[in-house]
């Protein structure tokens, strides 16, 4: 099996550009797939390892981690990891991380991290949080509908009314509406053409898609299922026209909305709501 280091935008065989990507790959799937635990394990190590990394302190680091793996299997892991273009040798002093290996794993490491806090904060349906998540992508989606105004394209305009059309089509024949209740917010961000608003929304928004039908069914228990689509439909017809400051005021309104539906109910409400929704309560 050999892979190669390739990156996006260039040929596998060119130097690495700054202003470009640096991704692992081989086929059609990123080199960290490809990997054993192991081996996963060694990248680790050589990360944050101060000198070059020897066969035998890499057997022992991964015994001590509760591999059976051999030194002799380490040493032909190694070699593999120098074919794949992530290791490169230091004489008899053992191996390092290549320069652009090093750039890919600090990037997914940092994910890891991300992704794990994600997962522990929205472990468990916990209304006060509900409602600061909605507060938080309140701010973000104000700026991100204001840069829209005068940032998103012909196919920008397309794809949020194309959202609304699936929106309320899966809304009046009894469908599952909430994945497209939230992919409005999503496109909304990515009409704003703007890397730090496209971060935020690679961040939250998976996780915000488990949430969003118990904000809908809040909607339903309040009595205003047929409210955001009303409101998505306002917030669009002011990114097309330009409107900044409508923009704006629309979408703060749309948030204090869905606030408002989970601030309304009562403890026992909240919990039919998310029992309804099979999301777990927290206790």
């Amino acid at each position: 099996m050999t892979g190669y280091l390739g990156v996006s935008g260039h040929d596998p065989g060119e130097p690495p550009c700054e202003t470009n990507v640096v991704t692992f790959v081989e086929g059609d799937r990123p080199l960290w797939d490809l990997l054993s635990a192991d081996e996963r394990a060694l990248t680790e190590l050589l990360l944050t390892a101060e000198k070059p990394v020897g066969a035998a302190r890499a057997h022992r680091h991964l015994v001590a981690s509760g591999s059976a793996v051999s030194q002799a299997t380490v040493s032909r892991m190694l070699l593999r990891l120098d074919e794949l273009g992530v290791t490169e040798g230091e004489g008899r002093n053992g191996r390092r991380l290549t320069e652009p290996a090093r750039l890919v794993l600090v990037r997914a490491s940092q994910h890891r991290r991300r992704n794990a806090l994600i997962d522990d904060m929205f472990d468990e349906a916990d209304r006060s949080e509900l409602i600061d998540l909605l507060a938080l992508r309140k701010v973000v989606e104000i700026e991100a509908a204001d840069l829209a105004c005068g940032r998103a394209s012909r196919d920008d305009h397309q794809a949020l009314r194309t959202s609304l059309e699936q929106y309320d089509q899966n809304r009046l024949h009894g469908g599952d509406f909430s994945r497209h209740a939230i992919e409005f917010h999503v496109l909304l961000c990515q009409a704003a053409h703007s890397a730090p608003y496209a971060v935020v929304a690679e961040a939250l928004y998976p996780e915000v898609n488990y949430f969003e039908p118990l904000v809908v069914a809040a909607a339903h228990r309040v009595g205003q299922k047929n409210q955001s689509s009303a409101e998505h439909a306002a917030i669009v017809q002011a990114v097309i026209r330009g409107d900044r400051k409508a923009s704006r005021r629309l979408t703060g309104k749309h948030f204090d909305t869905m606030i408002s539906w989970l601030t309304e109910l009562t403890e026992l409400e909240f919990e039919q709501v998310v029992a309804e929704v099979d999301v777990p309560p927290q206790n």
